[in-house]
């Protein structure tokens, strides 16, 4: 297995991804996420593509790390706010506890500066790892999201965890106030 030393970051938009690309994204996710296996033999994403994929590979091509984002306008509050809606978010099993997640929250706040308009990354997640994504730089907010949901396809409110990254404006620019509508899916 390859070093930490040894992997490299790719960042690719999802119209230049080629099947091999697909098929190790969709790798990843099924050893990552085992109980929704069957999605992803499916498909390299859930619930709808994302406009990038960000990972790690190591040299013979294998994914060990990666996410997806999506750039979009939502609502919060009274206001309009570009995020990058991020999701997909898994590391290998057995690279777990090496640094991965770190160095890869890492480049995306680096891409999210450099190669994107996007204020804000946002990640709506799972109560068990918030506490990692609070450790790489994501901020909690505790609003009511409005969101579309995927089974029904009828707007919903939920209150579970909700994260946010600065990355082109700070901390501060984000509403103090105001429910946070998605104006669509999750990511």
């Amino acid at each position: 297995m390859a070093s930490a030393d040894d992997l490299r970051f790719r960042f690719v938009a999802e119209g230049d991804l080629t099947p091999g690309d697909h098929a190790a994204i969709s790798d990843l996710l099924v050893v990552a996420f085992p109980k929704h296996a069957d999605v992803f033999r499916a498909a390299s994403c859930y619930p709808a593509p994302p406009d990038h994929r960000l990972w790690m590979e190591d040299p013979s091509g294998a994914i060990v790390a990666h996410l997806g984002f999506e750039r979009r306008l939502i609502g919060v509050g009274e206001r309009d706010i570009l995020v990058a809606g991020v999701g997909g978010v898994a590391t290998h099993p057995g690279r777990r506890g090496k640094g991965l997640g770190r160095r890869l929250m890492a480049e995306l706040r680096r891409v999210l500066t450099t190669e994107t308009s996007a204020a804000f990354g946002y990640l709506g997640c799972r109560e068990e790892v918030v506490g990692f994504y609070e450790r790489v730089g994501w901020h909690r907010v505790y609003r009511k999201v409005r969101e579309m949901d995927l089974g029904s396809m009828e707007w919903t409110l939920s209150e579970g965890p909700t994260l946010i990254m600065p990355a082109t404006k700070p901390l501060s620019a984000w509403p103090r106030e105001g429910t946070i509508d998605l104006r669509g899916m999750w990511w």
